[in-house]
């Protein structure tokens, strides 16, 4: 009864905000698909910003084209004759600010702003776009001043992106938006979901996210995407953003509270909530994430890098992108993911197995010189030792290992209670969970050390040996390991609930409300394109797999080992059971592919369909709902 009775409220309040939106002409779509509406100078769209009016976003066009919203609410526009074109957009580009472009390139030009290296012009309007075109829009923060007005620190303030295709999806409203940069744009559906993923764990964390703020930090687009190490850092506009801060790892550290915040029950709003009704607010916020996700995959797919240093400019890009991986599981995306290149990413770049197998810090970005260089001139960077012994850099422990340690942290923990999110970790996820524990149990590792500190003579009082090795000696800053123990300058209050409360039992998935199955793998850990299974056709599915009687995956048994633990948690309405262990014949309950996925019935796919309707025609298109994003000040961080 209760979630009737919240069905009715919100639809009922949805048509009335919907009746005084159409009581008025104004920019948008008439339906999804339908065709675009018109205000008083014609045909047009319109992002309406957090941060007030005056940062609205309109784009222009020279007829009624047919036209629509992905389930982000983000808009399409169908062409004709090959073309859809593009009269103008407003706030308009002028003076180097308020910039437009095309499938911008991660490698550059930028065309938003001169104040950003690397700029261009806009592109000329009128455009006439053809399919496969995403024209970006971009606005300009504090556009006659500086880029760090009011200690905000970006050159943006807002922007929206209008995808050109030829014809409108099956069904708009459980389509993602293609990648807004390149001309790759896959289509994929918010169907796909593997809601069953999302736990629903009691937390009593003083400063869990609001659904407020979980919505406002995943409804718009971010523009997170250039490969430049410093235009990274001004370029993502403030609307976008958790409380405005566009720097790559102050956006990580705070996005890992909402993606903490997904697995927690009594997130509806009203608690106590039933499952139904937390999936409910859940999932706009989980599709913000995936379509960021996404995004990022765009990316990858152009062979660009975020990596951009070793300072944490490109920290949590990854993160993001195996997160949608994950909850989507779709195959190319997943072999992409598997298949990335290590020096393109933050994190698989800057944790890496040591000599003596510990899990160490430092980037692969200079020589074995430049390494003892840097020892001398104490240099702010943190190449990675040489030979595979300590943390990286002059000091261990600080500079940016500090800025990056606790959303580093925060992420592994993210992993140990999401076991997919783990098995399409690429690269290095043994190496990532093991450093975020022994950072925390024990700090900057130097030591063991076998190497010379600094002093006399490079060459032959402490550096290169000519062997592959170090100078043998005392070691080089014997007296920091230990250091800055559980430290770091981005702790988050809600990592930090986290971590005492699910730390311990995370790893064996007994946590109570813990969801771990299906747990998308098998013995060596990767999650596997699906099989498609037939009854009790074994011969279709993997070796060491039998089918579950599903038509969309294999369901994986290990083989018996004893005794062992097992927890069933119920999320998103279903429950499910993965044992480490077990007994008899069926001594593992691991699976492959999607198997296990189910779609929503009954109560939750009614609750999931009005919500769809009401958030597209009322949240998405008339955005009625205003959310300001804060404008907090801006943090320093060691350079």
């Amino acid at each position: 009864m209760k979630l009737n009775l919240l069905t009715v409220a919100f639809a009922a309040s949805a048509a009335v905000v919907l009746l005084d939106a159409q009581a008025r002409a104004d920019c948008g779509c008439s339906g999804s698909p339908s065709t675009l509406t018109s205000d008083s100078s014609g045909p047009c769209l319109r992002y309406e910003a957090p941060s007030g009016s005056s940062n609205d976003i309109t784009f222009r066009f020279d007829k009624a084209y047919a036209c629509g919203q992905y389930a982000t609410g983000e808009y399409f526009v169908i062409s004709e004759n090959g073309v859809a074109s593009i009269t103008t957009i407003t706030p308009e580009a002028a003076g180097g600010r308020h910039g437009v472009d095309v499938n911008p390139p991660p490698d550059g030009p930028q065309r938003w702003d001169d104040r950003l290296d690397d700029h261009a012009p806009p592109i000329s309007l009128p455009y006439a776009a053809p399919p496969g075109s995403s024209v970006v829009k971009y606005v300009s923060d504090n556009p006659s001043g500086d880029c760090d007005g009011a200690g905000e620190k970006s050159c943006g303030r807002f922007a929206a992106v209008v995808t050109v295709i030829d014809a409108p999806p099956a069904d708009p409203s459980t389509t993602f938006r293609p990648p807004f940069v390149g001309t790759n744009k896959p289509v994929l559906s918010t169907s796909t979901l593997q809601t069953q993923l999302l736990s629903r764990l009691q937390a009593a964390c003083a400063d869990t996210p609001s659904l407020e703020t979980a919505q406002a930090w995943t409804r718009h687009l971010r523009l997170d995407y250039t490969s430049h190490s410093v235009t990274c850092d001004l370029m993502p506009p403030e609307d976008a953003l958790p409380d405005g801060r566009p720097w790559s790892t102050d956006i990580w550290a705070r996005d890992t509270d909402v993606y903490a915040w997904l697995h927690l029950a009594d997130v509806c709003g009203a608690p106590p909530c039933t499952p139904e009704e937390d999936l409910a607010a859940k999932f706009p916020v989980l599709v913000g994430y995936v379509q960021h996700g996404i995004d990022i995959w765009g990316v990858d797919r152009m062979g660009a890098s975020l990596f951009r240093g070793g300072g944490g400019n490109g920290g949590g890009k990854l993160f993001a992108y195996a997160f949608a991986a994950a909850m989507l599981a779709d195959p190319a995306m997943l072999a992409d993911l598997a298949a990335v290149d290590a020096g393109r990413f933050f994190e698989t770049a800057s944790y890496y197995a040591g000599k003596n197998g510990a899990a160490l810090w430092g980037q692969p970005v200079g020589t074995e010189e430049e390494y003892w260089d840097d020892f001398s001139d104490q240099s702010t960077r943190t190449i990675r030792d040489p030979y595979g012994y300590i943390d990286g850099g002059f000091e261990p422990g600080g500079w940016y290992q500090d800025n990056t340690a606790k959303p580093t942290k925060y992420s592994a923990l993210l992993m140990r209670l999401m076991p997919a999110l783990a098995a399409a970790w690429p690269v290095n996820k043994d190496v990532l969970l093991s450093y975020a524990d022994r950072w925390v149990d024990h700090g900057a590792l130097t030591q063991p050390d076998p190497c010379a500190p600094v002093g006399g003579q490079y060459g032959s009082d402490h550096g290169p040996d000519g062997s592959g090795d170090c100078i043998s000696g005392s070691g080089r800053v014997p007296e920091l390991d230990g250091s800055n123990k559980d430290g770091g300058n981005r702790e988050r209050a809600m990592g930090e609930c986290m971590w005492s409360s699910f730390r311990g039992c995370s790893e064996t998935c007994s946590c109570p409300g813990q969801s771990c199955g299906p747990a998308s793998q098998c013995g060596d850990g990767k999650i596997e394109a699906p099989e498609e299974c037939d009854g009790d056709d074994a011969g279709s599915c993997p070796a060491g797999c039998v089918p579950p009687g599903q038509p969309n995956g294999c369901r994986c048994v290990a083989a018996a080992t004893g005794s062992g633990t097992g927890s069933s948690a119920s999320s998103g309405g279903s429950s499910t059971s993965n044992s480490a262990g077990g007994e008899g014949d069926e001594g593992g309950g691991c699976t492959c592919g999607v198997a296990g996925r189910t779609a929503p019935t009954g109560a939750l796919a009614a609750w999931m369909a009005v919500w769809a309707a009401a958030f597209h025609r009322v949240i998405r298109r008339r955005r009625m709902i205003s959310l300001t994003a804060g404008r907090t000040g801006w943090r320093t961080r060691s350079r």
